[in-house]
């Protein structure tokens, strides 16, 4: 079944957000399938469209009970909508998670999920595909127990003309020596075993291998020098985890150099770890699941961002509608969401831009809180910190209005404080507030006519002259 426009859907709760966008919870009216709705803004986030046609081109082509199912794409306000399989469950990297960091001790467990997760990549590999990405992130459950693999943005179709991939792509910890080097030769589907065999030592250990001590770029290079069929088994001390000889052959079988000696995923399926007699395996992931779901609930905060798709007061009052007793019950309006027909607007009923709009609000709501995540992630900060940041988006949204010259307040403001920071005078305050490079100092420093901007000639790269061009050309705008 495809679906081809909003009109078929019914969208409910925020599940997600990231870089491409954000994932919502809906169901498909028609058959009450719930499915699982990423929203691409195609404006903001153009760098996204390559991953995103792969991915959409890559499970358009599957079939198969171990990777998520698509069930069609669109346009619509310049958002980009995929539809795909919900999987209720959360990540296998969620289920870690909420294990402390212990990882999962039952070994039959792990050999569920790997069973499941080799029939994906049988069958990935028999259509001539490589999934390059292949994480505990990217592995899903269901509440069911059902294990599905997903997230195909960097996939690639092989096929007999060119059988290997020669672009580096996947994630550090997981990433086989072949990847890294991207040597002449390129990688092919075996490297999908080798991160899989990263993702069983994940599950048992709680972290990929070499995560522990190691950070990205090291782990990069020390793999990418593993070129001896053992080097890698040695160097993770293979012989020394706490696990069964069966799963250590399994693993031992994944971490081979020689991508030649290095067994596939059919034969791997074959393998005593993966043949031995699991009474159920749904009801161990089921238990995981409850595990995680105790979890999020103890260490979910208040300041998260909301959960809702359209939180105004239309969509509440429409529930109230439909079970009002009497004509005197209370109804409260969203006054915001109300567009004037009078003088502020054009002769098409287009809210003027000089009285404001509900649409310009919008955006630039969206925009704050783009902006937000970003800052959050990149400073790693704390929930006291999410919460002042949304008090200040909030005052922010508050000055989104027009003075009687046509100004809008929050981007004066904005514009005068830049403007005062950048003054001569408070270089000691501003080197505070927006730290520079530890070896700038006060005496080496030039000062531009333009803008102010402080320069270090001495120290400056490319992307410095490139910031500092673009600074120089938003204060000029804004003098403008």
């Amino acid at each position: 079944m495809r679906v081809n426009s909003t009109d078929e859907l019914e969208v409910y709760d925020e599940i997600g957000r990231g870089g491409f966008g954000v994932v919502y919870r809906g169901i498909i009216t028609k058959t009450q399938k719930e499915v699982a709705i990423k929203q691409i803004d195609l404006e903001q986030d153009t760098t996204d469209l390559i991953e995103i046609n792969k991915e959409i081109q890559i499970l358009s082509e599957c079939n198969s009970p171990q990777i998520t199912t698509y069930y069609g794409s669109f346009v619509k306000n310049y958002k980009l909508w995929v539809v795909m399989e919900f999987v209720d469950g959360g990540s296998v990297f969620e289920l870690l998670k909420a294990t402390g960091g212990t990882g999962i001790k039952d070994e039959k467990t792990i050999a569920y999920i790997t069973k499941n997760v080799l029939s994906a990549l049988s069958y990935l590999h028999s259509q001539g595909k490589i999934h390059r990405d292949l994480k505990s992130q990217n592995i899903l459950v269901n509440k069911q127990g059902h294990i599905k693999l997903t997230d195909f943005g960097v996939s690639a179709q092989l096929n007999s003309n060119f059988s290997k991939r020669n672009t580096t792509v996947g994630t550090p910890y997981w990433m086989a020596p072949e990847v890294i080097l991207n040597s002449s030769g390129g990688h092919g589907y075996k490297a999908d075993i080798w991160s899989l065999g990263c993702c069983c030592y994940e599950m048992f250990h709680g972290k990929p291998p070499l995560q522990d001590s190691n950070p990205p770029m090291k782990a990069l290079r020390l793999i990418s020098k593993c070129q001896t069929n053992g080097d890698f088994i040695r160097m993770i001390d293979l012989k020394n985890l706490e696990v069964s000889e069966t799963f250590r052959d399994f693993l031992s079988l994944c971490f081979v150099e020689d991508t030649n000696l290095r067994s596939n995923a059919k034969k791997l399926l074959k393998h005593k770890f993966i043949t031995q007699k699991i009474e159920d395996g749904s009801k161990s992931i089921k238990k995981l699941i409850t595990k995680k779901l105790l979890h999020d609930s103890k260490n979910k905060s208040s300041d998260d961002y909301k959960d809702y798709y359209a939180s105004t007061e239309i969509q509440r009052n429409q529930e109230k509608w439909k079970t009002m007793k009497d004509d005197h019950q209370q109804v409260n309006f969203d006054i915001s969401m109300i567009s004037h027909s009078t003088d502020g607007n054009d002769t098409n009923g287009t809210p003027s831009p000089n009285k404001g709009s509900s649409n310009l609000d919008h955006q630039f709501q969206q925009i704050l809180i783009k902006v937000s995540e970003k800052v959050l992630r990149r400073c790693n900060s704390a929930k006291d910190h999410r919460s002042n940041i949304n008090e200040l988006n909030e005052n922010i949204m508050r000055l989104l209005t027009k003075n009687d010259d046509g100004e809008v307040v929050a981007f004066q403001y904005l514009k005068t404080l830049i403007k005062e920071l950048t003054k001569n005078k408070n270089y000691e305050l501003t080197k505070q507030i927006l730290p520079s490079k530890p070896s700038i100092r006060q005496d080496n420093l030039n000062f531009t006519t333009s803008s102010h901007t402080l320069v270090n000639p001495s120290t400056m790269n490319r992307f410095d002259e490139i910031e500092r061009s673009l600074m120089d050309s938003w204060i000029q705008r804004m003098k403008e």
